[in-house]
């Protein structure tokens, strides 16, 4: 009879903890030894920006009340006369933005139709607040 030898296996496990400890000592002598370059910049003269008083800037407001009239700079207007009003508006200042201020109360049409016609005139930022 043969003997037969059981096969052991050999446990080949390699320990990474000192080349961990080699990168990490590596990288502190790569940060204090580092000198760091401060880059070097051109000073630059920049003009003083006068404002121009022909055109100022300003920003147009409409408000829409709880029953649905539209008012524009205070005065009651109809959704006719919007494109009207802001091209007034456009000639006496420069229009940054529109400002809407509508009504919890007020119907939705009302304000998609304003918000069309500023938009059928010209595509500036519109700011959309609620008044209670």
């Amino acid at each position: 009879m043969v003997k037969q030898h059981k096969k052991t296996t050999a446990n080949a496990d390699v320990d990474m903890t000192p080349m961990l400890d080699i990168v990490f000592i590596l990288l502190i002598f790569f940060i204090v030894t580092t000198s760091f370059v401060k880059e070097r910049a051109i000073e630059v003269n920049r003009p003083l920006a006068k404002p121009t008083l022909d055109n100022p800037k300003k920003q147009a407001q409409f408000t829409i009340t709880e029953n649905d009239s539209i008012y524009f700079a205070n005065r009651l207007i109809t959704p006719e006369q919007i494109i009207a009003n802001l091209s007034l508006f456009a000639a006496q200042f420069e229009m940054t933005n529109v400002q809407v201020t509508a009504s919890e109360q007020s119907s939705h049409k009302t304000l998609v139709t304003l918000l069309d016609k500023i938009k059928q005139y010209q595509d500036v930022p519109i700011s959309i607040s609620t008044s209670l």
